[in-house]
């Protein structure tokens, strides 16, 4: 079968690829090709250490995405997506979107500090992207492409707590910590294709310019013997940066009948955001409080191993 680099941009930051002649099947000049894969991922976001700033002075520490203080999420295991590409001439353009599941990277804990337990739950964590992207066909081997991508990454945790024994100056507590990672913005890169025997072996390199947003909010609501709270604390990050980003891949993909074809690919990426912003605190019957926040970074990579099946209209 004639192979070229039709939808090879499905390789961009993190999916897999097809290479299959618009030839032979097509919609008219049109041609066609849904996808959906499986594999596995492996996924960190690292909080470098930032400097938070108020009337009491300078800080200086990661961000922490959970009660027990760890500065780094970590997701792996399966991922799953779907995608497709429609091809014309020498033109194409391709769309996916991938996530992996909603996984647990801290387990829950029970500690004990100065006559107070506390009850912290699970740490759970997901990662989703998707991407759209137009590309041409300069030789049957060689192809660039542009495109726009966004991501995300959600982690959330509950807790409680109380006193060990009747104290008045400790009430029972219990709370949410939440947050994400919001990133997003133009790529563009190219893909070089080597037609072996029955298929083909694809590598691609691609850049992007990304703009990164966190939202972290924590709330605590404090009971002194009744059903609504006492006293709640809440306090809110929001943080802005970009980044310049990267990505490297391979894949060999094949067809099987005229009809059906699959690929495997191994697909990598890493962004280092500069990021800043701000702080606010509330407490119940207390003047609301405000911090800046400067001169940190967060680190996310992505390895990913997929296996597409491709079928072709």
């Amino acid at each position: 079968m004639k192979t070229c680099l039709a939808s090879s941009i499905i390789l961009v930051l993190g999916a897999a690829s097809l290479n299959a002649s618009a030839e032979e099947f097509s919609w008219g000049d049109v041609a066609f090709q849904p996808r959906a894969y499986v594999g596995y991922a492996n996924y960190s976001l690292e909080s470098g250490t930032f400097t938070y700033i108020d009337s009491f002075g300078e800080v200086q520490g990661p961000l922490q995405f959970d009660t027990a203080g760890h500065d780094k999420i970590d997701i792996n295991g399966p991922l799953f997506g779907i995608g497709a590409t429609l091809a014309s001439g020498r033109f194409f353009g391709d769309f996916y979107y991938q996530s992996t599941l909603d996984e647990t990277v801290y387990s829950g804990r029970e500690v004990e500090e100065a006559g107070v337990v506390y009850n912290d739950g699970n740490v759970d964590a997901q990662h989703s992207d998707w991407a759209l992207a137009l590309g041409y066909l300069i030789t049957d081997q060689w192809s660039v492409f542009a495109g726009y991508k966004s991501g995300s990454t959600d982690w959330d945790q509950s807790f409680q707590g109380h006193p060990v024994e009747l104290n008045p100056d400790v009430t029972n507590f219990e709370g949410n910590l939440s947050g994400e990672f919001d990133q997003d913005g133009p790529f563009f890169g190219a893909s070089y294709s080597v037609p072996i025997g029955p298929g083909a072996l694809t590598f691609k390199a691609a850049y992007a310019y990304l703009d990164g947003t966190v939202k972290w909010n924590y709330r605590e609501d404090e009971f002194n013997g009744g059903t609504d709270p006492s006293a709640t604390l809440i306090r809110r990050y929001t943080l802005d940066g970009n980044s310049n980003a990267y990505s490297v891949g391979v894949s060999w993909t094949q067809s099987v009948t005229d009809n059906f074809g699959y690929s495997i690919g191994a697909n990598y990426h890493r962004y280092e955001f500069d990021m800043s912003g701000t702080s606010v605190g509330e407490l119940t019957n207390a003047p609301e409080t405000n911090a800046r926040i400067d001169g940190g970074t967060l680190t996310e990579e992505m390895f990913t191993l997929t296996a597409s099946a491709i079928y072709r209209f």
